[in-house]
């Protein structure tokens, strides 16, 4: 390919040329240069029709940047003409999910995994249609599979852990539990690990509950009363200091159902345990920064500890 007088000379001799066109194309993508590697591998499908790895590549490129159902007839496209693309099958799927096509992607995923039963984007993506699908049970046996085939990968831990707490929270909360303390070791900060927190929550709101059993947790009410009372003799940026201490560690994650475990502050005297922190960043949510809640399910105990503290003023 040559550049002159404003022309585009192209001379193409076939296999060699196509091959290269597409390393040059993947290369693009992995530098983060998607615009170009779209240009050069719509001139590549130009050139060689029926070139499945180009439909197959821009057909994820399409798909990422949402042209869903340009991507799916690009994926469509390929699959017809190579049948044993596993990856392309996966794709096709993704395309659909994104889509909000389950009953579409349910197929093209299903193909996938009988190409290749081992293949772990085929069976992460499977396993996820399935929890969507409200089936958890068949989630957890393609998420296990997942996890053979991947045993690092932070979204095939976090999507088991999340299909193990929607099959059986009781059978599964410690098992789940651990899933994600994996995942927050590998992936710390960002969209997965915000995810992995409040599935790590819930399962902590869950065993908190069902170890004081139902209605009001005496334990919380007496957290909340002894949060209101330290916010109390604070002032406004003491607060705020004392919030943003207590909720950088329970981003690393509370286990509130353990009162052996204690914690001790830069901005507070004494020792907490996870709990009393929980209750501290509950608090602090809806007192320094005006949310509605922090997100630990405490309702009920919060109004309660308000009563008291009103009734006792």
């Amino acid at each position: 390919m040559a550049f002159s007088d404003g022309r585009i000379d192209v001379h193409w001799n076939g296999t060699q040329e196509q091959q290269d066109a597409l390393q040059r194309a993947l290369g693009l993508i992995e530098q983060g240069r998607p615009p170009e590697a779209r240009e050069l591998l719509e001139t590549l499908l130009q050139l060689e029709p029926s070139s499945s790895e180009a439909l197959y590549n821009l057909g994820l490129l399409c798909s990422d940047a949402g042209e869903l159902e340009h991507a799916a007839e690009l994926l469509e496209h390929c699959v017809a003409l190579d049948p044993a693309h596993a990856n392309a099958w996966v794709a096709l799927g993704m395309a659909a999910l994104r889509a909000d096509a389950p009953e579409q992607a349910r197929p093209a995923l299903e193909k996938a995994v009988e190409l290749e039963p081992s293949n772990p984007d085929a069976l992460r993506t499977h396993g996820t249609l399935l929890l969507m699908q409200h089936e958890p049970r068949e989630a957890v046996a393609v998420l296990r599979r997942a996890q053979a085939a991947a045993p690092g990968d932070p979204v095939v831990l976090l999507s088991l852990a999340q299909a193990l707490i929607a099959a059986d929270l009781d059978a599964h909360a410690a098992e789940a539990d651990g899933l994600l303390r994996q995942v927050l070791e590998l992936v710390p900060r960002g969209e997965i690990a915000e995810k992995a927190r409040r599935a790590s929550q819930r399962i902590a709101n869950h065993n908190l509950r069902r170890s004081q059993g139902e209605g009001l947790r005496p334990a919380v009410v007496d957290g909340l009363r002894q949060a209101l009372q330290i916010y109390a003799g604070l002032n406004p940026e003491q607060r705020k200091a004392v919030l943003v201490e207590v909720s950088a560690i329970g981003e690393k994650g509370l286990p509130v159902n353990r009162p052996e475990v204690s914690y001790t502050l830069e901005t507070l005297t004494g020792s907490f345990t996870a709990l009393q922190l929980a209750c501290l960043i509950e608090l602090g949510a809806r007192q320094v920064l005006g949310m509605a809640d922090g997100g630990f399910g405490f309702e009920g105990e919060v109004q309660e500890a308000l009563r008291a503290q009103q009734a006792s003023s």
